[in-house]
């Protein structure tokens, strides 16, 4: 199976006639030469990934933003360790059998220092993440480069062979 077989496959598989970027999107790539060394499992992946975009924008458009929306990992770190902190230092003020109002301001003091903290901690997991995926995808665009290198040197070779 070609590339180009199996991307209007692919393309032809998540169209409707309601959508018209799909759609538009399909006409594009049926129009575009696809370079041997592109390997069609990448494509494809890049393909769904890309139609899940469309999708998702699509969805926003229509519906109001819920409150279950992605957070970035800072946000997510700030405030779970931050609430925490909180609370633990609440629970550690009752033990030690302080006042109120003592501990009421420790727990705010800790959660206000321990959010900071939170979010440089989930700002250095977001790097992390992103280049780890980043190494990922870039090792397997190499590996699909050096496949696509040898099939077309063992082409060649076997053509010069022939001849």
């Amino acid at each position: 199976m070609s590339t180009e077989e199996s991307t209007s496959e692919l393309t032809a598989a998540s169209t409707t006639p309601e959508n018209p970027v799909v759609s538009d999107l399909q006409t594009q790539l049926e129009s575009l030469e696809i370079p041997p060394n592109i390997d069609p499992k990448l494509l494809a992946l890049w393909l769904e990934r890309e139609r899940e975009t469309i999708k998702n924008q699509e969805k926003s458009e229509l519906k109001p933003k819920s409150k279950y929306q992605r957070k970035k990992l800072s946000r997510l770190f700030a405030a779970y360790i931050g609430i925490i902190v909180f609370c633990l230092a609440i629970i550690l003020g009752f033990v030690q059998r302080k006042e109120t109002f003592e501990i009421l301001n420790n727990a705010c003091l800790c959660f206000l220092i321990y959010t900071v903290i939170g979010f440089f901690v989930g700002l250095v997991a977001e790097y992390c993440v992103n280049d780890s995926v980043e190494t990922l995808l870039r090792e397997i665009i190499r590996r699909s480069d050096e496949a696509a290198a040898n099939t077309i040197n063992s082409e060649s070779e076997t053509s010069g062979q022939e001849s």
